[in-house]
């Protein structure tokens, strides 16, 4: 039986090299080391050809190495295909994101925009019907101003508008404002209501960390796109 010196075993060299590849360029491609079928198989081939004979490898390991082989690829490509549907994704969303500009949007917020005319509109969804409901108009010191009494209102979206002025009826400076809603039923219980805004989209931001995001006329933060909720 001849054997080969443990410094030229071809199996322990392919080792040696995928180490010092991976100490070298730890951020490369999988391709190196096992990242392959073929670097794999030709390491099980070396692996079988210098085994031990008094004490070969059994099947149980060999089926082992096998199924974390095939595991470790379909992660792999998993992986590869995830990354290109995100990649996929992102530019669809940037695609949406352009086509609004000019569009008038209606997107979950709770500002209001008062402008030189001297009014401003708002929105919200109502969970139910309510017996009573009120808006509160806030500055942005978050001081009330204004409360708007609305009355009685269905269920699904409601509007309201606001004249731009205080509770004593002076008007109030343009800028940016926002509101709350309180909504109580027949017998006096909670009613859920979200806001929302509406206003033109002047520009977008296409590389935000959150993804893209619009600039809305009259507010002062951009909106992110996935806080939209329709186009007008």
């Amino acid at each position: 039986m001849t054997t080969s010196p443990i410094g030229s075993n071809p199996f322990l060299a392919s080792l040696q090299s995928t180490s010092s590849s991976a100490s070298s360029g730890a951020s490369g491609s999988a391709a190196g080391a096992l990242g392959s079928a073929s670097t794999f198989y030709n390491l099980l081939v070396t692996q079988l050809t210098n085994q031990d004979p008094l004490n070969p490898m059994s099947n149980s390991n060999l089926s082992a190495q096998l199924a974390q082989f095939s595991t470790a690829s379909g992660v792999q490509a998993m992986q590869q295909s995830l990354a290109t549907l995100t990649a996929q994704l992102a530019q669809t969303q940037s695609l949406q994101a352009a086509s609004l500009v000019g569009r008038s949007v209606v997107f979950d917020n709770n500002s209001l925009s008062l402008g030189s005319s001297g009014t401003a509109a708002g929105g919200f969804t109502l969970g139910g019907a309510a017996q009573n409901v009120a808006v509160q108009v806030s500055n942005s010191a978050g001081q009330v101003v204004d409360t708007l009494g609305l009355g009685a209102l269905p269920a699904g979206v409601q509007s309201f508008s606001w004249n731009g002025t205080d509770a004593s009826g002076t008007p109030l400076p343009a800028g940016s404002y926002s509101f709350s809603v309180q909504a109580t039923d027949a017998s006096g219980a909670t009613v859920s209501a979200t806001p929302f805004g509406s206003g033109q989209v002047v520009s977008v931001t296409l590389n935000g960390a959150s993804g893209p995001s619009l600039q809305i006329q009259g507010q002062s933060a951009s909106v992110p796109l996935s806080n939209v909720q329709g186009v007008m």
